[in-house]
């Protein structure tokens, strides 16, 4: 049975992330798995003798427990008031004391993840892309990973803007936004990010492809948008603006002009900026 993960600090934020996460699981008939880890300072071993260390680690993993515990039975209740139609997941919980991204790449190993959901980490309400436990998720996730601000509904989001430069890595993130695009009636906008010296016939070939693609899947409310310029995200947070995008999606490739797009810290600045909900896919 698929699974959706949501790593979860208890923060207001990561609250939010749950309930989105609930939303997904009953449309994409997925199960809940909620996690937190409960260590932040360096392990036992390496104090010496203090019995007030595990005491304090007794204490926070009582702690992770019984707010796990106390999340899965809110989010039960909340489950009963949505679509009758839609598929009642079950939520399970998960608490470990290891650093977060160590512990996510566990569970994504033993089980069949579909998507991570979270919220930032931080405990700055406007933190969103910049916290380190986010960040580390990305690189390492092997599956979608979506970065929910606080306030995200997905029945009340309209439009998509997906920021491809239309490599074939792109082709399997574009299926997933169409699948999701059927169940919420999403419009997909298609942002064709124009890399700064990328000759024309280069680009045409590999757009032509990727629209080839796109058009088998039958799916009619997407459209296609050029991007171009250096301050590419300055240049999509002010599409998504105007275009009222209510999720922005794209591929995290470290070797990709996407990838040396994410690792500037400006550029996850101006992406947090927008305050919409973030889908990056592995590539």
């Amino acid at each position: 049975m698929k699974t959706i993960l949501v790593p979860t600090d208890f923060s207001t934020n990561a609250s939010y992330a749950a309930t989105t996460a609930l939303i997904l699981s009953e449309k994409l008939h997925a199960n809940l798995l909620l996690y937190n880890t409960y260590i932040d300072y360096p392990n036992i071993d390496s104090y010496a003798g203090g019995s007030w260390i595990v005491e304090e680690f007794v204490k926070k993993q009582n702690h992770s427990k019984d707010n796990l515990a106390l999340l899965v039975e809110n989010l039960e209740a909340l489950s009963e008031n949505l679509d009758p139609e839609d598929k009642k997941p079950t939520i399970n919980w998960q608490s470990g004391d290891n650093d977060l991204w160590l512990g996510i790449a566990e569970i994504t190993h033993q089980k069949s993840i579909e998507m991570i959901v979270m919220g930032s980490r931080s405990n700055k309400p406007d933190d969103f892309l910049l916290g380190h436990d986010t960040n580390s998720v990305i690189e390492h996730a092997t599956c979608p990973v979506l970065i929910v601000p606080s306030k995200t509904n997905p029945k009340e989001i309209d439009k998509v803007t997906f920021a491809t430069d239309f490599n074939d890595v792109d082709i399997k993130a574009m299926d997933y936004l169409v699948k999701l695009a059927k169940l919420f009636n999403y419009k997909i906008e298609i942002a064709h990010v124009v890399e700064p010296g990328i000759k024309d016939a280069e680009e045409t070939e590999k757009q032509m492809h990727f629209v080839q693609h796109v058009a088998r899947s039958r799916y009619t409310a997407i459209s296609y948008i050029e991007v171009r310029g250096k301050d590419v995200a300055s240049r999509l947070n002010h599409l998504c603006k105007q275009n009222q995008t209510g999720l922005l999606a794209m591929v995290h490739n470290k070797r990709s002009f996407f990838g040396r797009l994410f690792t500037h810290s400006e550029t996850r600045k101006e992406l947090a900026d927008q305050k919409i909900p973030l889908l990056v896919f592995p590539a």
